[in-house]
């Protein structure tokens, strides 16, 4: 039997941004900036709020695809290309934050290759839980196939440094990977030529396309709403854990199927093209958080991030997917009937590498069980609270443990998946993915991407590439198969 309360739940949470976007939403004005320097740099900074522009952090970190605190050559865009060397002032071969925001003004047109920021697009979150209320009797039709997971798609193996390994067997280093189980059924599309594909796993009709610009997450439901395509026009935006369903992770950089997947930059060459938004709204409201942004999937490095601005949007229709319908046994597991996945209620109260955490799970004989594994990045996701929670998990099935984090605020960890990461063409598969159950932080320890976005890190302490967030010591929540 469904959990009705749960799909209630998540429900109101879905419709009810959807609806609230239909309606419009009021525009909250930006708390005017105070005790301004009126320095050239100061003024500077109002000039681009004014315009839309981003900040030199957010330019940054957008810029920073790797996510390793620097920009190469490579990674730049525009005029910042051209003034490479001006800007890079110690000569290393690479642009760091400190550099940028000291780099002379550079030549050309700044505004091309990014879609600008557009804030008033996104409601306050007083705004979403008002209309989130007066939307409480809104019906719900869920999925005959909710929440079947589909595999990730990676079949490979790898070691901590992105060695392929071959022929792993239990009691080897290293096995336990999603590469050894390959859990969940396998990844079966139709297209049907007239610009839409059907998942035949979770039965949900997809737009081939992305939208052909970017769009502010109001507009993006808007967009969706006005959508005929296929000869459909009951087309809506898609929850975070719809979006994640076509994960691919085979080769990575893209993380989606080509095939029946487009994106708008097919190499891609900007990043930013290949955010997608979904219906998800970041509802965690503490002082800590950022407020005003939305949970975004980026196609190609295959992250799960809560951003602000302009993204782009791949509309679904279909029956809500991705309810879960959690039992607890009685004996310290949990089991989900709606993935028919048991988990420990308790996580391994301890950080450790990815490839102990391999280790720890494979010999784990918790609750009398002898069948655990660490979970693979799309079984991890599934428990993934987005209702507003934090940690971003149901705390009343799920023990979690608290931390202390970088900015010494009180948070909880990140949690390893089985799932090897990155890309094998240019990267290597030298990361891993993890889920941030709590703060998704940047390297002084502030929250930047949200409760419930998907990263990756380097596998061991000071692995083939480093980041300034290095954490690497995560926790393990263990996984089993219900029956």
């Amino acid at each position: 039997m469904m959990n009705y309360k749960k799909v209630t739940k998540i429900g109101i949470l879905v419709i009810g941004l959807i609806l609230f976007s239909a309606c419009g939403s009021k525009e909250k004005k930006e708390q005017e900036k105070q005790n301004q320097d009126h320095t050239e740099q100061g003024e500077q900074k109002q000039r681009n709020e004014k315009e839309g522009r981003p900040s030199i952090a957010d330019l940054f970190a957008e810029m920073d695809s790797n996510e390793d605190g620097k920009l190469s050559k490579t990674e730049v865009k525009g005029p910042l290309q051209s003034d490479f060397s001006k800007i890079d002032s110690n000569n290393d071969g690479f642009i760091e934050e400190d550099e940028l925001k000291n780099a002379p003004q550079p030549s050309g047109d700044q505004s091309q290759g990014r879609p600008p920021r557009n804030d008033k697009q996104l409601p306050s979150i007083e705004e979403v839980l008002s209309t989130m209320k007066d939307k409480q009797n809104d019906q719900l039709t869920i999925s005959e196939n909710n929440y079947i997971l589909p595999v990730t798609g990676q079949v490979k193996t790898y070691d901590d440094r992105g060695k392929t390994l071959n022929n792993l067997k239990p009691g080897d280093p290293f096995y336990g990977q999603d590469g050894n189980y390959q859990k969940g059924q396998k990844m079966s599309y139709t297209d049907h030529g007239n610009g839409t594909v059907t998942d035949n796993v979770t039965r949900l009709m997809w737009a081939q396309d992305q939208s052909d610009d970017s769009k502010g997450w109001v507009e993006a439901s808007e967009y969706c709403e006005n959508l005929t395509l296929g000869g459909y026009s009951d087309w809506r935006l898609p929850t975070i854990k719809e979006l994640w369903s076509i994960r691919n992770q085979s080769t990575g950089w893209p993380y989606v199927d080509t095939d029946y997947f487009h994106l708008v930059s097919e190499d891609g060459a900007e990043q930013r093209d290949q955010h997608t938004w979904s219906s998800n709204y970041y509802l965690v409201n503490t002082p800590e958080s950022k407020k005003r942004v939305a949970f975004i999937v980026n196609d190609w490095t295959g992250h799960i991030k809560a951003l602000d601005g302009r993204r782009y949007v791949r509309a679904v229709r279909g029956g809500l997917y991705g309810i879960n319908d959690f039992v607890d046994n009685g004996n310290n597991t949990i089991t989900d009937e709606a993935t028919e996945l048991m988990w420990s209620k308790t996580d391994s109260k301890k950080g450790m590498n990815w490839e102990d955490a391999l280790a720890y799970a494979e010999n784990s004989e918790y609750a009398g069980y002898s069948d655990w594994r660490l979970p693979n990045v799309k079984e991890l996701q599934s428990i993934v609270e987005y209702s507003g929670v934090f940690p971003a998990i149901d705390t009343t099935y799920f023990d979690i443990s608290k931390i202390t984090n970088e900015a010494g605020n009180s948070d909880y960890p990140y949690f390893w998946t089985s799932t090897s990461a990155g890309s094998e063409k240019v990267s290597g598969m030298y990361f891993a993915d993890y889920v941030a159950f709590g703060y998704a932080v940047d390297h002084s320890g502030e929250d930047i991407h949200g409760a419930g976005a998907v990263r990756f890190d380097t596998k061991v302490k000071d692995g083939p590439e480093p980041r300034n967030e290095e954490r690497i010591t995560n926790y393990v929540r263990l996984v089993r198969d219900a029956n």
